[in-house]
């Protein structure tokens, strides 16, 4: 992929481990997660979650897709690979719950602006539902920003 990204485009790009990007806190205005937090289990996916909304500036949006269920796996499971495409791999898919992927990004400050659930395209795609969630960074909640700013009475 970053071969990829170095022949078509000059935005900055980066592989590393979404638990803990090497990005400066604020300074990105967006981020795309596509079928990659499905490979994380929850304690995980929750730390790359507050590191999504460490590193977007305020109303920085990430836009999150997942696999949500198929006919042998339901949301909140998962199922182990040891042979894909004829090659010996171990790769787990967890299957996501959206509603419970919304309150985990919420926990970690990113409001939900969007959510698009859809069939797979049968020809070409694994027969499992899917699910879109475009957040936004939320604001700081106020009392927070209040108490930080607040300066001692002198007596």
């Amino acid at each position: 992929m970053c071969a990829i990204a170095r022949r078509t485009t000059s935005l900055p790009y980066a592989a590393a481990d979404m638990t803990a990007p090497p990005i400066r806190s604020g300074s990105v205005s967006g981020i795309l997660c596509w079928y990659a937090v499905i490979h994380l289990d929850g304690p995980r996916r929750n730390a790359a979650y507050a590191e999504f909304a460490r590193v977007l500036r305020q109303g920085g949006h990430a836009l999150l897709g997942f696999h949500t269920s198929d006919t042998d796996t339901q949301p909140g499971q998962a199922k182990t690979l040891t042979d894909w495409w004829d090659q010996p791999v171990d790769l787990t898919f967890r299957l996501l719950d959206p509603a419970a992927e919304t309150a985990a990004l919420a926990q970690a400050g990113l409001d939900l602006v969007a959510r698009l659930d859809r069939t797979p395209h049968t020809a070409v795609e694994h027969p499992s539902q899917r699910s879109y969630l475009l957040v936004r960074r939320s604001a700081p909640d106020l009392r927070r920003r209040l108490t930080a700013t607040r300066h001692p009475t002198p007596c």
